[in-house]
């Protein structure tokens, strides 16, 4: 029976995921289109933009490492969330379904912000397009507001990535940012505990021997 809730609580949470982040995907591309903002143009596979996204992710990892580390009540109570909202679904998700939620997540992510919306706002203004498209990361990713904050820095971080090559090349924060969220997704995995009370899922308590009277008790004056 455990097994089967597993399997179902872990089909339930893919196909949500899949489905959000496929949408995010299909979006960029078409407001792309539409919009004049070809992603594909930016996006060039080599050895070396491979070698400079793993690199890139070293300064994320760091920073991870800091927020997990922190007792600021604010970045504690980001990781309670984490940990409350996500912690059971990755915890019943295998491997291969984290790496592949990772990689999407990543790519349909970039695509949207750093190879749509950041390009076709900074026609208006290169400093209009960094910052709104950031701006607008971190809304997405408003779990809290301080998080909303540190995900809005962590998309200038990203933005910067596109110009460590002469040309611009969305390949680079896109394997930051999946190989950041794999790991991420690993950290509160593992904070998870299906023995803390809170984590525990909500079913009826069957009540025990010694709270169920064997006898109705007689009135007193009787």
């Amino acid at each position: 029976m455990p097994d089967d809730a597993n399997h179902a609580d872990r089909v339930r949470f893919l196909t949500v995921a899949i489905l959000f982040q496929g949408s995010l995907l299909l979006f960029a591309l078409l407001a792309g289109w539409l919009l004049g903002q070809p992603i594909w143009n930016k996006l060039a596979v080599s050895t070396e933009s491979i070698g400079l996204g793993v690199i890139a992710t070293l300064p994320m990892f760091l920073f991870l490492v800091l927020v997990y580390q922190s007792s600021a009540p604010q970045l504690v109570q980001i990781r309670q969330l984490l940990r409350e909202i996500l912690g059971r679904p990755l915890a019943v998700c295998h491997w291969p379904d984290l790496c592949g939620l990772a990689l999407l997540a990543g790519v349909s992510e970039e695509f949207l912000f750093r190879g749509m919306l950041e390009p076709w706002l900074s026609g208006f203004s290169p400093l209009i397009g960094l910052i709104v498209s950031n701006l607008l990361f971190g809304f997405c990713h408003a779990v809290t507001p301080t998080y909303a904050v540190l995900a809005s820095l962590m998309g200038l971080y990203l933005s910067s990535t596109l110009w460590w090559t002469t040309e611009p090349n969305l390949l680079i924060p896109i394997i930051c940012h999946a190989l950041y969220d794999l790991v991420a997704f690993a950290v509160v995995r593992r904070s998870y505990s299906p023995d803390d009370p809170a984590f525990r899922r909500n079913e009826p308590e069957t009540p025990s021997a010694e709270h169920t009277p064997s006898q109705p008790i007689p009135p007193a004056n009787q």
